[in-house]
Order: C-alpha cells, then sequence, then structure tokens
C-alpha cells in the first residue's frame, strides 16, 4: 500500500520520469532517480478537468438574480382547506421564506385575499387579517421589490372562515331562539 501512494505521489508530477527496478532483497522500488538497472515506466496521463465558462451578465440579469434569491415561498398558517372559526372574521397568516426576506433590498411581502392585495407591502412574513366576510376565500403571497414586482410568489391557499350569525339558534343573542320552559317544582 506505501508503495502504490509513493507510486501515485510520483505519477503527479507530470514532468518528471518514474523508474522501476528491484533492490537487494527483491523488492520492487519506485524511484523518480534513476538507479543502476531500472527502467522508465511509461505513465498514463493524468485525467484532467476544464470548467465550463462562466456566462456573462446580460442586460436584465439582475432582475434574474433577483428572482433566484429566493427558493421557497409557503404558508405555514393557516394550513390550505382548514376551516377559522373567527366572529371578528381574523385570519392570521404566516409565512416560509427560505432565505430570509431581504429587507435591505427592499423587498416586501404583499398578501392577498381572493386575488386582491391585503394592505400595502409589508417587511414581515406574518399577517393580521381582519374583518374577513364568512366563506371561502383564497390567500396567496408574493415578495415584491421596490418597484412592486414580484420575485417569488406562494402557492394558493383555500381557508373556510365561520362567523356565527345572531340567527344561530344556540346563540343566546338569537331573539327567535326557543327560551327553556320553567320547571315547577312539586313538592
Amino acid at each position: 500500500m506505501k508503495r502504490l501512494l509513493i507510486l501515485l505521489l510520483l505519477a503527479g508530477s507530470a514532468h518528471a520520469d518514474v523508474y522501476k527496478s528491484t533492490n537487494a532483497a527483491g523488492e520492487v522500488v519506485y524511484s523518480d532517480k534513476p538507479t543502476k538497472g531500472a527502467e522508465v515506466m511509461e505513465m498514463p496521463a493524468l485525467p484532467t478537468y476544464t470548467a465550463p465558462p462562466v456566462a456573462e451578465p446580460v442586460a436584465g440579469s439582475k432582475e434574474s438574480a433577483e428572482k433566484a434569491v429566493y427558493g421557497e415561498l409557503v404558508f405555514v398558517k393557516p394550513e390550505d382547506d382548514a376551516t377559522i372559526r373567527n366572529n371578528q372574521g381574523i385570519i392570521n397568516a404566516e409565512l416560509k421564506l427560505t432565505p430570509a426576506l431581504r429587507n435591505r433590498s427592499n423587498h416586501r411581502v404583499q398578501f392577498y385575499i381572493d386575488g386582491e392585495p391585503y394592505g400595502e407591502p409589508v417587511s414581515s412574513i406574518r399577517t393580521t387579517m381582519s374583518n374577513v366576510d364568512r366563506g371561502e376565500h383564497t390567500l396567496t403571497a408574493s415578495v415584491v421589490d421596490a418597484s412592486g414586482e414580484a420575485i417569488i410568489s406562494s402557492d394558493p391557499v383555500i381557508v373556510h372562515l365561520h362567523r356565527e350569525t345572531i340567527n344561530n339558534p344556540n346563540n343566546p343573542n338569537n331573539p327567535n331562539r326557543p327560551r327553556p320552559t320553567p320547571r315547577s317544582s312539586a313538592r
């Protein structure tokens, strides 16, 4: 094994010849110095690797470089097809963004509900949507640059918002709620 290592080290020297000889003990010896009775070894060419050329930046490559900045934008909360019960119509949304939001580059998160922007773009991956009407809603989000162009967008998430109505028979404020009849106490 030691001799093989020596052979490989010697073979790495592109300009040196390698000599093979047998010593007095009958062992085969490889060396980069010729000795009496040594023969020159024919070494195979060393493998080489040429890296492909690096592409030159082209006009508009800043935009494509910005688009490659983020690898993932997904909703953590709420989950897809979630049912939210909230009488104030509040939906708490949270995203997972990889890597983190680049605030120094003036990137912001724009949340959308049913295709319409919800508020202004924010510098957070969390938001609270309030006073949302009950029913089914589609939530999406995008990371936008300073000009408002989307850099990355999430897949849509469907949520079902339930708000209790006064007409619910179990609602104590329902004027049509059946009143319990007083029990007569028989003694």
